[in-house]
């Protein structure tokens, strides 16, 4: 069980984000433009073909699990843009959220704020901020969340199977999974295989900013540590290391891992700054 922190705190991490709020608001009123790439192109017309009556699967690059549009739903309910504008900056509460539920300092929660995976997704107006809400959640909940995007939070399913095995077996299994399994199963009946030819071009794509195979030790001892240990940072952190896909923003999750270690925290967001310019200036 996941526990807040004292109202101070609570305060502190409010301000830091009705701050970032307004910065991040007034650049997007003169940058839009350049800003939701995944909400222009991918989520915002999945969503307009759900309120239609058709499958946001006709839209080819939405490749996420069926309840995702449920969670996006109201903001379809506007223009692209103030659509779009009203998800940047739910994006940026559900970022802060997370940072403030898995109890990061301050200098944690700054941190990780601007670090390139959470600036590049706010960028992007990718779905991972949902991803990294259901690390905060209760199992059965949070499971429908860390399956938007497996690449983000597989292992967080095998941490959470561990858990529930050692509270009460088959029996506490079921209780937990069985909610997501029925509507994992119900989304294939109505919907078909929506998962089929959906992921091939991922691997190849300019954009796989995965380490595949090499990260591979990494994310395979981090896994077995979260579940002997019983260590859910470590099962936050791991599955980036393991997928053969992952977007860069999506490398969130590695860094939510070390959330309450404000050294490693610090260290590692200047590493990927530095990773970005060195990348991004071709140097």
């Amino acid at each position: 069980m996941i526990k807040t922190k004292n109202p101070r705190s609570l305060i502190t991490s409010i301000l830091g984000s009705l701050i970032l709020l307004i910065v991040f608001y007034w650049l997007s009123s003169f940058v839009w433009h350049l800003v939701g790439i995944d909400w222009r192109e991918t989520f915002y017309p999945a969503l307009q073909k759900t309120l239609s009556g058709e499958t946001p699967y006709d839209v080819p690059t939405f490749r996420n699990v069926p309840w995702t549009v449920l969670l996006l739903l109201p903001f379809a309910l506007f223009s692209e843009d103030t659509g779009g504008i009203l998800y940047f900056m739910a994006s940026i509460a559900g970022y802060a959220w997370v940072a403030y539920r898995l109890k990061a300092s301050p200098l944690a929660f700054i941190a990780f704020m601007v670090s390139p995976p959470v600036v590049y997704g706010l960028r992007m107006l990718n779905v991972d901020f949902l991803v990294l809400i259901g690390f905060t959640l209760p199992a059965p909940l949070g499971l429908f969340f860390v399956l938007i995007k497996p690449q983000m939070g597989i292992v967080m399913v095998l941490y959470w199977l561990a858990e529930a095995w050692r509270a009460g077996g088959i029996k506490s299994v079921t209780r937990t999974f069985a909610p997501v399994a029925i509507c994992l199963v119900l989304s294939f009946l109505i919907f078909g295989n929506w998962v089929a030819g959906r992921q091939s071009d991922l691997l190849d794509s300019f954009w796989n900013a995965s380490l595949w195979p090499w990260a591979l030790p990494i994310g395979l001892v981090l896994t077995a540590l979260s579940i002997r240990d019983r260590r859910m940072d470590y099962g936050m952190a791991a599955s980036p290391f393991l997928s053969p896909y992952l977007a860069y923003h999506s490398w969130a999750s590695a860094l939510v891992g070390l959330l309450r270690y404000d050294f490693q925290l610090v260290v590692a967001v200047i590493g990927m700054w530095i990773a970005g310019l060195i990348h991004g200036f071709g140097l």
